[in-house]
């Protein structure tokens, strides 16, 4: 049986723009993928795109560290939101399903002002995290939610962030 919700997700999540110069995907792209139970056998099997719509939201990989620049995504998992900078959008030759982004995760959100609206995070990617989930998510799985970054004059590689739209999904502790 066809979960309705994950067409209409695949209907409204799509990627754009091929990479006008030739990019190839990382053999840990690969990698990811296969742990994710895709069918591909080497980066030659990988579309690489600068651009996706995701339910009508516009995100370019590959502009970090620029003040809203559509590269930084949040996403769902493991019933918590985590933010992360894309790096590269991915396509598999063939295949049916809407794409990939291929990541680099911000730290784990702290929510200074008890409202998960206003954002802390570090620069630094938490090993564990990379280790449990990898660096590469499917883009129906990116929120459609525009994020605001600012850096953190007084404290080195930490971010601030905040959404357009919506909240984020905090743990119960």
């Amino acid at each position: 049986m066809i979960d309705n919700h994950i067409i209409l997700l695949s209907l409204r999540c799509v990627l754009t723009s091929p990479a006008a110069v030739t990019v190839i995907g990382s053999p840990l792209d690969v990698a990811d993928l296969r742990v994710m139970g895709a069918e591909v056998t080497d980066v030659l099997d990988l579309d690489m795109f600068n651009i996706a719509h995701i339910m009508g939201n516009h995100f370019n990989a590959g502009k970090w560290p620029k003040r809203r620049c559509g590269s930084v995504i949040t996403c769902v998992i493991e019933c918590r939101s985590l933010y992360a900078r894309v790096e590269r959008f991915l396509k598999i030759h063939g295949h049916a399903t809407p794409g990939y982004a291929s990541v680099i995760w911000f730290g784990y959100p702290e929510y200074p002002f008890d409202a998960p609206v206003i954002v802390k995070v570090s620069e630094e990617q938490p090993r564990d995290l990379v280790d449990r989930i990898g660096n590469v998510i499917r883009i129906t799985q990116i929120d459609p939610s525009q994020v605001m970054v600012e850096r953190d004059p007084d404290c080195e590689g930490v971010c601030w962030m905040m959404r357009d739209s919506g909240f984020d999904t905090v743990p119960r502790s």
